[in-house]
């Protein structure tokens, strides 16, 4: 294999996984662990890695907050096929949690015109996408965050104190086998973690692009929720690792 193949090989593991560990990259492409840094050196030189203790991390997996519009964009399909496959977990009638994010928002569609159906969420446009339906909604007070356009700090968590669902859907910024479940706001942390306390049955949403990232907060960890919902694109491999952790992955 060419030294330009190999650090190409580098790369694309980088972006699948999230990192890369120089100790595996020599394993799995059959080379001594000092060629494999010597490779990462020159990608960090060319830009396209991050030097970290044992490894790098491809720099366009370093991780930033999008904004609310980028998200809409991103992967739109597969937020739309998540959603319809968590639909199925929506009862009739009881109360549901909804947490904000353009995953779950792509619940609205089948969350309108439930008269026997309480939703509550921090969610702004969710609320006000299924606000005017039959659907009772409750909306989750709390300081306006711009970048989810969603309730969250103190006056969010008075509010969850004393609700209790049927299921919470949530939305994550990440998902890392070492770090969980993600997201880069204390306050935003807070209340996801909240919501999956407060809830008999929890549901995480996240498309394929969510996994190998890890934000400043976790949230949860795969014990912690009952089951994961993302699409054809994420990884096998990834799949095949949280499964082990006895966490339900269900592809939409």
């Amino acid at each position: 294999m060419l030294a330009e193949e190999r650090r190409m090989k580098i790369v694309d593991l980088a972006t699948r996984e999230g990192r890369v560990d120089a100790q595996d990259a020599a394993e799995r492409l059959s080379v001594a662990v000092e060629t494999i840094r010597r490779d990462l050196d020159v990608l960090q030189r060319r830009g396209l890695m991050r030097r970290v203790h044992g490894g790098a991390i491809a720099v366009h997996r370093l991780n930033r907050e999008f904004t609310v519009s980028e998200r809409r964009a991103l992967n739109h399909s597969a937020k739309l096929k998540i959603a319809e496959v968590a639909a199925r977990h929506i009862p009739e009638q009881g109360t549901i949690i909804v947490d904000s994010g353009t995953t779950t928002q792509c619940l609205s569609a089948y969350l309108r015109d439930k008269s026997e159906l309480t939703v509550v969420t921090n969610s702004l446009d969710l609320a006000t996408e299924i606000g005017s339906s039959s659907t009772r909604v409750i909306l989750i007070s709390g300081r306006v965050r711009p970048t989810t356009m969603s309730g969250v700090g103190d006056l969010a968590l008075k509010a969850l104190e004393n609700i209790s669902a049927d299921v919470a859907f949530i939305g994550a910024n990440g998902v890392d086998l070492k770090s969980g479940f993600t997201t880069p706001d204390p306050d935003e942390a807070a209340v996801k973690t909240r919501m999956i306390n407060n809830a008999q049955e929890s549901i995480v949403l996240a498309d394929h692009s969510k996994f190998g990232k890890s934000f400043t907060m976790r949230f949860a960890n795969f014990e912690s929720v009952d089951r994961l919902i993302t699409d054809t694109k994420t990884s096998t491999s990834i799949i095949n690792e949280i499964t082990n952790k006895e966490l339900e992955v269900v592809i939409a």
